[in-house]
């Protein structure tokens, strides 16, 4: 015969079997003489575990089975069952669970008292066996081994990924690298190795939203200066006589379409962020319904998908892309010149004033104060970010003379030691832009140092100490206008 499970208290078969909620059985009589003589405070520990039970809500009552209708005895059908066999599929009485013990055919059969077979996960289709066991199951049925129905898993084998029961893991996997499933440290670490991926993959979404929200305002930086720029156009050609009409147009259309350009790539972006947002949303929100189910295979079975999305998410760069869009330089009207003096398509970073621009970020401009430049001093202007690349322009004021140069202040890439930037300068004058200054440099630059990327001495009093000279306004600043026109020759470490 198979060895009987017997109560942990007495040590003989079970008696009115019942099951506390740490899921140990005991018989009624010898749990409720020991929770009698050891609880306190409406409560109790078990007698195995140390676990503490609540008996506030209806008492040791409720761990009694419900009355049940007990069904005769399938041999001699005259006296009620006691006990069940599983391999007969029959129910026994006292008398005939004896004669069926002596029989050499019956003697590896498993033979349980009829109360424990209620709680058992290999019912039969008795009816009153059906009525117990749908609320009172033990084991979650995912739990169990897909060879074997009647074994609950014990191993998860980590070479074939896949939770087996003893006997599977015998067979099949004696010798492979695993995890012992009846541990209560390895199932709570699995768990936590879900969760803490599932944490992350929250984060995740959330840098997904924020960058879907920068890409959002730039999308609609795009279409707010496209609109005033198309609002100047309107303005500069009511100016012009009916045959210019025509001419300002088609320079709109040239913009609107460049503007539509750079709307349909940053609607893609987003759109490709909303649809991972929404997918690690699901996937969250599975991994969830995972972790509150009780089955630890499908914990198992989560996590490699899981990890395999936050990898992929954490791959994913949140870069902002060059944004582009069009402005209108307003021309002076010379009937002779129309078409020239409406304006053109030029590569620029930011707002001019004067030309339909597709910005390219490749420009960058600094308004500084006279007074802010000390003889002798520095000036190192504001950041300006082309490419990965941040660039600030400096000022250095002699005696009587000052020069401007470019600093590379810092790179995205963090392996890049040095490069060479071939830049243009102007010094903006802004009563006639033909009296502007215009320097080139090229030159070798390195991230966090001052660099010799600046222009020959320019004389100070005849450019900037005469207000009339009209490179500074009235409230005494001037502005420096820099356009990376290259970058070159990438050193990497």
């Amino acid at each position: 015969m198979a060895e009987k499970e017997v109560c942990s208290i007495c040590l003989n078969e079970f008696q009115q079997r019942v099951v506390l909620d740490c899921a140990h059985p005991f018989c009624f009589i010898c749990l409720e003489d020991y929770v009698n003589k050891t609880s306190t405070k409406d409560q109790f520990q078990c007698p195995l575990c140390r676990i503490f039970i609540n008996l506030s809500d209806g008492g040791l009552d409720r761990f009694k089975p419900k009355p049940i209708n007990i069904p005769q005895c399938d041999v001699c059908t005259e006296d009620t069952c006691q006990y069940f066999c599983r391999e007969c599929d029959q129910y026994l009485c006292k008398s005939c669970k004896t004669t069926h013990d002596k029989l050499k055919s019956c003697k590896d059969h498993v033979v349980a008292p009829y109360d424990e077979i209620q709680i058992h996960q290999a019912s039969t289709s008795h009816e009153p066996i059906k009525e117990k066991t749908s609320s009172s199951s033990i084991t979650n049925p995912k739990d169990f081994c897909l060879r074997h129905e009647e074994e609950t898993v014990k191993f998860y084998c980590k070479d074939c990924t896949l939770a087996v029961c003893w006997r599977c893991f015998v067979a099949d996997h004696n010798g492979h690298n695993y995890l012992d499933l009846q541990e209560d440290e390895v199932r709570q670490s699995i768990r936590h190795d879900l969760k803490s991926m599932n944490d992350e993959l929250e984060k995740q979404i959330t840098n997904f939203q924020k960058h879907y929200d920068n890409l959002n305002s730039r999308l609609i930086e795009v279409k707010t200066c496209t609109k005033t720029e198309c609002d100047k156009i309107d303005a500069q050609v009511e100016k012009i006589c009916s045959e210019f009409h025509k001419i300002g147009e088609n320079i709109k259309k040239k913009m609107q379409k460049a503007s539509e350009e750079e709307e349909s790539k940053f609607r893609k972006l987003m759109e490709d962020i909303k649809r991972l947002t929404e997918d690690l949303k699901a996937s969250v929100k599975y991994s969830v319904n995972v972790l509150e189910d009780s089955s630890v295979v499908q914990v198992l079975q989560r996590i490699p998908k899981v990890r395999q999305e936050k990898d992929e998410s954490c791959c994913r760069k949140l870069d902002i892309p060059d944004v582009r869009y069009s402005t209108f330089q307003v021309a002076e009207i010379d009937k002779t010149l129309l078409t020239n003096q409406l304006g053109k398509i030029v590569s620029c970073h930011q707002n001019m004033i004067g030309k339909v621009v597709s910005c390219h970020q490749n420009m960058f401009e600094d308004v500084i104060n006279v007074d802010t430049v000390r003889e002798d001093g520095w000036y190192d202007g504001k950041r300006h970010v082309v490419s990965g690349f941040t660039w600030s322009i400096y000022v250095y004021k002699g005696s009587s003379s000052f020069c401007f140069g470019l600093n590379l202040n810092d790179v995205e890439d963090k392996s890049i030691t040095s490069c060479k930037v071939d830049v243009t300068f102007k010094l903006i004058n802004k009563t006639d832009d033909r009296q502007s200054v215009v320097k080139q440099c090229n030159w070798t630059v390195r991230p966090g140092d001052w660099s010799d990327c600046f222009t020959d001495p320019i004389d100070w009093e005849s450019r900037l100490s005469n207000p009339g000279s009209g490179f500074i306004d009235d409230h005494r600043n001037f502005t420096i206008q820099a356009t990376i026109n290259n970058i070159t020759d990438i050193k990497r470490r």
